[in-house]
């Protein structure tokens, strides 16, 4: 009887172990031996994009730090002016006295201006100067006395000449970006602009992304935990992308922890923000997928391989819009056309509007085609002047999968393009992929 008292005495113990070693708690988690302590190297040029004024600290106060010891020429780059969190000045002096703890020089911050919350429609329908986002009925940053660019107007093709410009200008070798797969629309649109000024500038350095938005228990535990470690978002892990990890001292993490203290506007009793004060930091590099056309030809039964795979994810996150309905894109190519699918958790709605968006990244006047599916129909939606316009895709939907033929004439010469789709119901955008990158191989 005793012995058996034993046995299960240590069952419970073996049990407990293994439920705190899988715990998401407040438990220290330890990441594997493969942690990337040489991602600077001392010939580096750092150049990290940051969405909104506090991003940059949020994600990668660690890397600038790293870079401000070790004398590493850094600059650093805000699109947007914030202000939907607060006002656009409180936001960029929240910025600068960050960036003054960490010991970089307010010249090389970089504020552009560009109002919170336009870039999805910077990058869609208000690519072209002459069609340009409003917000009060004003169509520049004319008021923002910091603004790289004054006056500049609030458009796609304004936003991506800023970002070349710099680029060229400063010739960085590694760059931190936000990833596609951040649940807040603005790092989504900033993600496809920083991959098309990267391909329109011959960039052939490092390119690693950040996730900030991944609600509703990313980072995990979802407070502030300086002793743990930060791991990636577990529905990412599924679908094989890619990690490194950015190592701080106790002082890098002090100091970063300083940093985003410097953003009261941000920052309340139960802000995530300070999640991220952690061992380290955490960056993706951004997949290219090779697509080589098939001498096979396609047809509606027999959908094209799948491109993107979005992860599962069955919570939504206080403030989250995005539901995770879509499961995959498809794309490939035969003799005669190209084929595109879309498939989803649920049978697809006919009140409900789906899109696919394709940017090439191999043509300066960013050609790109955009489709619109609706109540059974679909047809290309014109967002500048090199939308492509040839005839109608055609279209068959069953339960839950969508599939479009479009002219091999939409791939004619172009050989490298960014995708992504997303829901529209009513006036809300509820549910996108993250982009991907296709190479065609001919």
């Amino acid at each position: 009887m005793l012995k058996k008292r034993y046995i299960i005495a240590l069952l419970v113990i073996i049990i407990s172990i293994a439920f705190i070693s899988l715990s998401s708690g407040n438990y220290p988690i330890k990441p594997g031996k493969n942690i990337n302590k040489s991602l600077i190297q001392s010939e580096d040029r750092v150049l990290i994009i940051a969405v909104h004024p506090d991003d940059e600290s949020i994600a990668s106060a660690g890397v600038i730090s790293y870079c401000i010891e070790h004398n590493i020429p850094l600059k650093i780059v805000v699109l947007t002016d914030g202000y939907l969190g607060s006002s656009a000045v409180t936001r960029h002096d929240e910025s600068i006295a960050a960036m003054k703890i960490l010991g970089v020089n307010p010249d090389n911050i970089i504020f552009l201006g560009y109002p919170d919350g336009s870039l999805p429609s910077l990058l869609t329908k208000n690519w072209e100067s002459n069609n340009p986002y409003k917000v009060n009925n004003t169509t520049n940053n004319a008021n923002y006395t910091y603004s790289y660019q004054k006056n500049a107007t609030y458009s796609g093709t304004n936003l991506y000449h800023n970002l070349a410009e710099i680029m060229s200008n400063f010739q960085p070798t590694i760059i931190f970006y936000p990833d596609s797969e951040d649940e807040q629309i603005d790092h989504w649109a900033g993600n496809a602009f920083t991959e098309y000024v990267m391909a329109q500038t011959n960039y052939n350095g490092s390119g690693y992304t950040y996730i900030v938005h991944d609600p509703p228990h990313w980072p995990s535990p979802r407070t502030y935990t300086p002793e743990a470690y930060l791991l990636p978002p577990p529905e990412l892990t599924y679908i094989n992308y890619k990690f490194v990890l950015f190592p701080l001292d106790q002082y890098q993490e002090r100091l970063k922890e300083a940093a985003i203290g410097s953003y009261p506007s941000q920052i309340n009793t139960d802000s995530y923000i300070r999640s991220f004060i952690r061992k380290n930091e955490i960056f993706a590099i951004a997949p290219l997928i090779k697509a080589s056309p098939t001498n096979q030809s396609l047809n509606f039964s027999n959908p094209p391989q799948t491109v993107i795979k979005e992860p599962k994810k069955f919570e939504k996150g206080k403030g989250s819009i995005r539901s995770r309905e879509i499961t995959a894109v498809g794309f490939q190519m035969d003799d005669g056309n190209a084929w595109i699918s879309i498939k989803t958790k649920n049978n697809l709605s006919l009140e409900a509007w789906y899109e696919v968006h394709i940017l090439y990244l191999d043509d300066e006047n960013l050609k790109r085609i955009d489709i619109k599916i609706h109540n059974g129909t679909a047809y290309y939606e014109k967002y500048n002047q090199n939308s492509f316009q040839d005839g109608h895709p055609e279209l068959k939907i069953s339960e839950n999968d969508l599939i479009m033929k479009l002219p091999q004439s939409a791939f004619d010469d172009d050989n490298l393009f960014l995708i992504s789709a997303d829901i529209i119901s009513g006036n809300t955008l509820i549910d996108w992929t993250g982009w991907r990158e296709i190479q065609i191989i001919r």
